[in-house]
């Protein structure tokens, strides 16, 4: 008997032939990451700053925070906050109590793209969760990066800006943070670069996201290896664009001298 051996070329095609699942399967990618990095960003901060300025009571609950989610499995706090709302509504049902209403929606879009009805789902209860599990656990890794600029920026600025008449916040929010946000990026850019590798855990609650895509089309043909590198050459195209823009930002608003 003989075996045929496989042709790279034909699986490659074959594999590509399903380039308006990867597609939907980028964008949604895509809508994770943006989200959850900007998600993250304002929540980081705020605890960045509560963290360094927060005094006893509020400094407590930052670092509390932070510490509980950096210190877990993301893919536990996913299931956690996928699953609390229905552990919930089982206690709420056996008390006789009103349910939280968790029914299943979506909002979707369909373009033509060569020929092709492409089907956009933009807004899910399972996106809706990954994206807040996302968000909530990059503010904790950020809001670390933002302390460690804050910290950066000698405290004789603020006392300087306070001697000037200027309030505590007010010192806080035109000298500190915009010298802290500028040297925060090369830090930051870690966060930025890695969380669109933590987006495939998602898919452990029916997210179809890009890995979820490559699960689907394996299914189909059963080229799981050319799958795989595809969707992994993917991940590595859209890491390093967003490490060059980070560094090109970086290069545009560092501070001279430092």
């Amino acid at each position: 008997m003989f075996q045929v051996l496989p042709d790279p070329i034909k699986d490659l095609l074959r594999v590509l032939e399903y380039w308006d699942y990867i597609l939907t399967g980028f964008i949604t990618t895509m809508e994770l990451y943006g989200g959850a990095i900007v998600m993250g960003f304002f929540l980081g901060l705020l605890l960045a700053i509560l963290r360094q300025y927060g005094g006893f009571f509020l400094s407590r609950i930052a670092t509390g925070y932070i510490e509980i989610v950096r210190g877990t499995p993301l893919l536990v706090q996913v299931f956690l906050i996928y699953f609390l709302p229905l552990s919930l509504n089982a206690i709420l049902d056996a008390q006789g109590l009103p349910l939280i209403p968790i029914g299943e929606w979506s909002f979707q879009t369909t373009i033509t793209i060569i020929d092709r009805s492409i089907t956009f789902t933009i807004l899910d209860r399972r996106i809706l969760i990954g994206l807040l599990t996302l968000g909530l656990n990059s503010a904790a890794y950020q809001a670390e990066y933002l302390r460690g600029a804050i910290k950066s920026v000698s405290t004789g600025q603020l006392l300087a800006a306070q001697s000037l008449g200027m309030s505590r916040l007010a010192g806080i929010r035109h000298v500190v943070l915009p010298q802290a946000l500028r040297r925060v990026i090369p830090m930051w850019s870690n966060e930025a670069t890695y969380l669109p590798k933590y987006t495939v855990v998602v898919v452990f609650i029916g997210v179809v996201e890009l890995f979820g895509t490559a699960h689907f089309i394996v299914g189909k043909i059963f080229l799981t290896l050319t799958t795989y590198i595809i969707i992994a050459l993917i991940f590595l195209a859209l890491i390093a664009i967003i490490s060059k823009a980070l560094d090109f930002i970086y290069k545009r608003t560092k501070i001279p001298g430092l």
